[in-house]
């Protein structure tokens, strides 16, 4: 038939009255007679083939009845005959009419071939008859006899190819064949097909030649041309579609709990009278806040062929429900990736009567309830198909949805489009539509080329289709996130430098595309909260991104790692599966995506999967595993709404977190070449030894782990915890209930920014007071000064400073400085360090004193800015680079107004969050980032603007509210405002000055000029570049302030410089106050005569060495003097006798100082001179003078603090010890000299001891007791002990050392007495 339409034009074959003596050859494989299902029949089938049969393309679902058939050019004539074999056959068993053949496809078989098995479907029951009855009437009536034994025909349905009948593989797409829905259909024909001989695109695809009928009617039906089957179909059936039923819109599936199990759609139609609970269940269904979760569970790559294989497996899907139903993965969506058919047979079936009383059916029915959507019913409910792929996705949802599946070029993988018809703003025709994704695994050219096109193909798909809707792309992206494992892939040649740059440009293209707006919801929730939870904590001693280039131990991260939820070196699961040699860095290949189009906002960001087995003893899974080699990440959106009420939004804003952040950050890339080579940056800060080596880093880490040990009183690092330390008998030990006391670094070293001449700075945080606590700490010192334990570390006390701003011990471990503080703070140390992340300022938990807030500020800064940057190992190795500019570039000195360690952070972490926000963080190396820092700062208003982190969720806030001038009221003194995120002082530049604000400016634009206009070549050059000998020729006049020192105490001749240098600072406000036209640059460094600079070194080396002899120390400090373009020849002559005014009220100011200055050993003096007076001056690089602590020295008897804080629970040695000491002050009265002494009992046990005895003591009712304590002003009161705080912070709180008794109520006992020294409770005191 020409018409591809076959109905109208069909001729008839009717049967001829005698069968013909020709018999053709049954040879060709160009031709087949076949039985093909009804298409509605087709999807599940198809689904299978369309991945694992080979000739998905060529043939429709098919059983063949003949194969190989007569040459092409004989079909006519065989159709014309073979029903007479059909009629030849029904006469002989006496059928009129022929019985009617049903099949029923529910089984499932595999022949084994030479190279390969082919998985079908066959008919249990008519295995050998009909068919092969039918089969048997038509070879006779071509003249061909039926096959003889040992070739029995076996009508089958082929779905699958497989290889290794013995591979997992193998057995697992037997299984998934199994699994398909049974295939029923009544046989009306046999198709005639014969295969496409043409060159073009349909090469070798079989077409429809015609047909037999095989009702009342048999005979055949031809058609002029060979049809395409889909055609021939669509013509007789109605039916459209490509079969396989993937490029369809489906509707999700709901749980029937009255049926008891999944239904497509509604299910059924709607019972009569809901109409209006529907209308307020689709109210309901409009959230407020939406949360979105996703997870790759790792898919069962080895077949359970064994009970105990199957046991394990069933263990870890336990685990992986459980993981499911903690409160940091339930969502209002879940995506899972590598869903196999058995785990979501097991996470959705409906459990058998006999289990449903088990926990797990529990688990199961509550997953259930909680999603009562999803995607794909579980494969083994019987009217369901199997999942098309071995990795599968899967959503499962609380709001209805829709789906489709978006294919990809590469077989397997695709994309789950899903849209949420309840999900939208105010627009239900703008709806949600999310995307699912799981990206090609692997590093190489082809993977990332391939994860490149899939990306787009996502993107193309989501604007065509939805340009308007908010979108939500989630899973498991595959992409490489970590340097180290790039570099090392370059290296080894596993991908090129090429597929690097495509690497980087995957996630940018999200941003580069025009008006997407897509935000990556880690980088937003980091950057204004932090991940959410923190779910285990991870130790600032072993995150370090300075590692050499073969070295992968530990737990410190390198660029792109933060974040990670792929990680090898804390998932034991994800070390089984990369294996010994693989790639073992972490890697953030699970993201969420969020393009909110004004109607979804980024809240938190958490990661979960953080359940271990350790509750499966004796189930199968061993004790402590996770349940999948990945982290699941899940974000919480706000839906914003137009029409909400103000009170509305708000309730939900602050239950999200979420946040509008928008930033004015522009990325600015370095010009080509080798500024813009990735990795060009470390390596010049590598080549300048700018990076701490790797032993000085351990050597830092092993002292302050030595001094931590110390303190708390435990074994040394390297001692065993089993062998105590010696004497550490006579210590006191902290009681059971008393908070801990915490030992933590801040400063440089707890950021991973700290230098081989950095100090290290340490915080302790404890419950009772700071006199007690440096007590305790210099006792022990002390002791491990001479103990051999530590000799290795030569600890010593430098010196005890008190001051305003409280006690510091300078301390010295291995050489290198500590500075010890302390903090009281007893509900801070029982909550570290969870508190910092879930106690935000406005908490009453930080309702504490000034001083308390103040040291605690760095700590609280730090932990704020490491869970809310970008990237840790890229804004370390850029806070380095900027730091090493600042301080060749004479601009590193916090307290002459220029850059600290604090200023750095917070100007590098807002630019660097806008960089993120902007272009995600792949987009931002540290070359970007750094250009991007200086070109900021270089046009940044510094006299009209603030520097603060302006996506920080309480300073965004106050924006909102009222401006910049509600973030922080900046007074007219405030030169420079650079606000920490925690109070008190937020402005960190308090210091600052007019001259150091310009100063600053002009840096910064010479560095931009440097690297924008490319006047440099390399980073090398930016870097190494010193600007004194600049400096030193740069003005014409200075201000050169001498100092000598020449007596015998270094100490002292340290203390005399440093406190000179500070009073420099009272200098420059002086010199700015009284000659305002003349600009003032002091270099924040000595200077000394480079003659004589050798030879001095030389002398107080020897003398260090010797211990003996005076030292003769002389330096300079310099200013430069620069007059005001606008200031008069006659205003500058003011100006200079203003100067020397200064600068002899200078001189008069240290030298009246006789606690400082002595003229018997030291000098200054401070004078204005020409350049051409300097004379040959050089930068002093030798290290200040530092000396053993001797008792007395800069100690007093009392602290500032102890008057703001009572005691909260102080060791019982330490407390009499204190006690008797004051005691000790007052003389005793006649009438206590002459008190008799009572004979001594055992030690009277604490009030501590007793409350906490009476308290958890099972077998005592701690409602039945009372405290009488000392008021200070009513006498002894009684309070129930069940309502005595002990929380120090508490507004109830009252110290322990004045309880003076516990009584019983219900018998007026007195059971323990202070002042009689009585204890019923353990029997001790007298």
């Amino acid at each position: 038939m020409a018409s591809p339409d076959p109905s109208p034009e069909a001729q008839e074959a009717a049967p001829k009255p005698s069968p013909s003596p020709w018999t053709p050859p049954l040879t060709s494989t160009s031709t087949a007679l076949a039985l093909i299902p009804p298409p509605h029949l087709w999807p599940p089938l198809n689904a299978l083939r369309s991945l694992y049969d080979k000739a998905y393309h060529k043939w429709p679902p098919h059983i063949n009845l003949v194969y190989p058939f007569v040459k092409p050019e004989d079909l006519e004539d065989a159709v014309a005959v073979a029903p007479f074999g059909i009629l030849e056959g029904r006469r002989k068993r006496n059928e009129e009419r022929g019985d009617k053949i049903r099949l029923k496809l529910d089984s499932v078989g595999v022949f084994e071939h030479r190279k390969h098995n082919t998985i079908y479907r066959y008919d249990q029951e008519q295995q050998q008859s009909p068919l092969s009855t039918l089969r048997e009437d038509l070879l006779r009536g071509l003249g061909h006899q039926p096959e003889g034994e040992g070739k029995e025909y076996k009508p089958h349905l082929t779905i699958a190819q497989s290889e290794d009948r013995e591979s997992s593989a193998h057995k697992f797409l037997v299984e998934k064949v199994g699994l398909l829905p049974a295939v029923e259909w009544e046989v009306e024909e046999v198709w005639v097909l014969v295969r496409d001989q043409s060159d073009g695109p349909g090469k070798g695809k079989m077409k429809v030649w015609g047909k037999i009928r095989l009702g009342e009617e048999l005979g055949g039906e031809v058609y002029g041309n060979p049809v395409e089957w889909e055609k021939v179909f669509e013509v007789e059936t109605g039916w459209k579609g490509d079969g396989d039923g993937q490029g369809e819109v489906q509707e999700a599936w709901r749980f029937e709990e009255g049926r008891g199990f999944w239904v497509r759609g509604d299910g059924g139609e709607k019972k009569k009278g809901e109409e209006e609970q529907e209308e307020e269940e689709k109210e309901a269904t409009t959230p407020e806040l939406l949360s979105i979760a996703s997870w790759n569970v790792l898919a069962d790559f080895e077949h359970s062929s064994s009970s105990t294989s199957t046991i394990e497996q069933e263990a870890r899907y336990r685990l992986i429900l459980r993981n499911l139903l903690s409160p940091d993965a339930k969502a209002d969506v879940l995506l899972l990736q590598e869903v196999t058919d058995s785990f979501l047979s097991f996470l959705l079936s409906p459990p058998s009567s006999s289990s449903t009383s088990s926990p797990i059916s529990s688990d199961i029915e509550a997953l259930r309830r909680f999603y009562p959507y999803v995607s794909h019913p579980p494969p083994s409910q019987p009217d369901a198909s199997p999942l098309p792929n071995f990795l599968n996705q899967v959503i499962l949802s609380k709001h209805p949805f829709s789906w489709s599946w978006l294919p990809f070029a590469r077989k397997h993988k695709g994309s789950v489009i899903a849209q949420f018809p309840t999900i939208h703003g105010n627009n239900p025709d703008q709806s949600l539509v999310l995307a699912a994704v799981h990206l090609s695994h692997g590093l190489t050219d082809m993977t990332v080329a391939a994860k490149k096109g899939e990306m787009q193909r996502v993107i193309g798909h989501l604007k065509e289709k939805y340009p308007r809707n908010p979108w939500v792309v989630a899973g498991d992206f595959n992409l490489t996130s970590s340097s180290w494992t790039v570099e090392q892939a370059v290296k080894q040649g596993k991908v090129s430098k090429e597929t690097v740059v495509t690497l980087n440009s995957i996630e940018r293209m999200w941003r580069e595309e025009e008006g997407l707006g897509v935000e990556d919801a880690w980088v937003v929730g980091r950057a204004a909260l932090g991940e959410g939870l923190v779910q285990e904590e991870e130790e600032v001693m072993n995150i370090d991104d300075d590692m050499d280039e073969g070295e992968e131990g530990g737990n410190r991260l390198f660029a792109g790692e933060q974040g990670s939820t792929y990680d090898p070196i804390r998932n034991d699961v994800a070390a089984k599966v990369v294996g010994s040699g693989g790639n073992m860095r972490p890697q953030r290949y699970d993201r969420i995506l969020v393009r909110g189009q004004q109607v979804l906002r980024i809240g938190r960001f958490n990661r979960f999967g953080f359940v271990r087995a350790d509750q499966e003893k004796g189930e199968g899974y061993e004790m402590g595993q996770y349940a999948s080699d990945h982290w699941g990440v899940r974000c919480l959106l706000k839906v914003v709404q137009q029409d909400a009420t103000d009170q509305t939004e708000k309730t939900a804003e602050a239950k999200s977190g979420a946040a509008t952040l928008e930033t004015s950050i522009k990325l600015v890339k370095p010009p080509a070449g080798p500024l813009s080579e990735p990795g060009s940056l470390k390596e010049a800060m590598a080549e300048l030894n700018i990076f701490p080596s790797q032993g000085e880093t351990a050597k830092r880490k092993a002292a302050f782990q030595a001094l931590k040990a110390i303190l708390l009183d435990t074994p040394p690092p390297n001692q065993s915890p089993h062998h105590p330390s010696t004497d550490s008998s006579s210590e006191p030990q902290r009681p059971p209930t008393q908070p801990p006391l915490i030992i933590t670094p801040v400063g440089s070293f707890a950021l991973g920014v700290h230098t081989s001449s950095s100090d290290i700075d340490v915080l302790a945080i404890g419950p009772f007071s700071t006199s007690t606590f440096f007590s305790l700490a210099i006792q022990r010192l002390r002791r491990a000064s001479s103990s051999p334990s530590y000799s290795q570390h030569q600890p010593r006390i430098l010196r005890r400073i008190n001051s305003s701003t409280g006690t510091m011990l300078e301390l010295s471990f291995s050489s290198i400085k500590f500075d010890l503080q302390y903090c009281p703070a007893a509900h801070i140390a029982s909550h570290w360090p969870r508190i910092l992340s879930t106690a935000p300022p406005g908490n009453a938990v930080w309702s504490l004193p000034a001083l308390t807030l103040t040291k605690l500020k760095a700590a609280r800064d730090l932990d704020y800015l490491k869970r809310t940057v970008p990237d840790l190992a890229v804004f370390r190795q850029a806070h380095r680079a900027v730091r090493s500019w600042a301080k060749g570039r004479g601009v590193y000195a916090q307290r002459f107004g220029y850059l600290g360690g604090i200023q750095i952070s917070v100007m590098l972490a807002r630019v660097y969050k806008g960089l993120a926000l902007r272009g995600g963080v792949s987009g931002v190396g540290v070359e970007e980032l750094m250009v991007s820092f200086f070109e900021e700062y270089a046009q940044f208003d510094w006299e009209k603007d603030m520097v603060y982190d302006e996506v920080c969720p309480w300073f965004r806030q106050k924006r909102e509210k009222g401006g910049e001038k509600e973030v922080y009221r900046r007074t007219g003194r405030e030169a420079m405002v650079v606000l920490g995120w925690f109070g008190p002082g937020l402005n960190t530049s308090g210091q600052a000055s007019v001259w150091s604000v310009r100063t600053l400016k002009e840096e910064f634009k010479r560095a931009r000029d440097m690297l924008v206009k490319g006047e440099v070549k390399s980073w090398k050059e930016f870097l190494e570049g010193s600007g004194a000998e600049g400096f030193l020729t740069g003005y014409k006049s200075y201000v050169k302030v001498d100092v000598q020192y020449w007596g015998l105490s270094p100490s002292k001749g340290a203390q005399f410089v440093g406190w000179l240098e500070s009073r420099c600072v009272m200098l420059l406000v002086d010199l700015h106050r009284r000659a305002p036209g003349v600009y003032v640059r002091m270099w924040p460094a000595r200077f000394v005569e480079a003659d004589t600079a050798s030879q001095q070194a030389e002398t107080d080396e020897q003398t260090a060495t010797e211990g003996t002899g005076p030292r003769d120390y002389q330096a300079s400090y310099l200013l430069g003097l620069d007059a005001d373009t606008n200031t008069s020849k006659e205003d500058l002559k003011l100006a200079l006798g203003a100067i020397q005014t200064a600068l002899q009220r200078f001189e008069e100011a240290i030298r009246s100082d006789d606690k400082y200055f002595d003229a018997s050993n030291s000098w200054m003096s401070a004078s204005v001179v020409k350049r051409s007076e300097l004379g040959n001056l050089q930068l002093d690089t030798r290290n200040d003078w530092v000396d053993e602590y001797t008792p007395g020295e800069d100690e007093s008897d009392s602290d500032a603090e102890d008057d703001e804080e009572e005691e909260a629970s102080l060791l019982e040695d330490l407390d009499e010890a204190v006690s008797k000491k004051k005691k000790g002050k007052n003389k005793k009265t006649t009438e206590e000299q002459q008190q008799p002494r009572l004979e001594p009992g055992p030690k009277l046990r604490s009030a501590a001891d007793v409350m906490n005895r009476l308290r958890w003591d099972s077998a005592i009712d701690s409602s039945d007791y009372v405290v009488g304590y000392e008021d200070r002003f009513l006498g002894v009161k009684e309070r129930a002990l069940d309502m005595w705080k002990t929380e120090q912070t508490d507004e109830e709180f009252i110290p322990q050392h004045r309880i003076v008794y516990f009584k019983r109520r219900s018998d007026g006992q007195v059971v323990w007495d202070r002042k009689m020294k009585k204890d019923e409770i353990f029997g001790s005191g007298l």
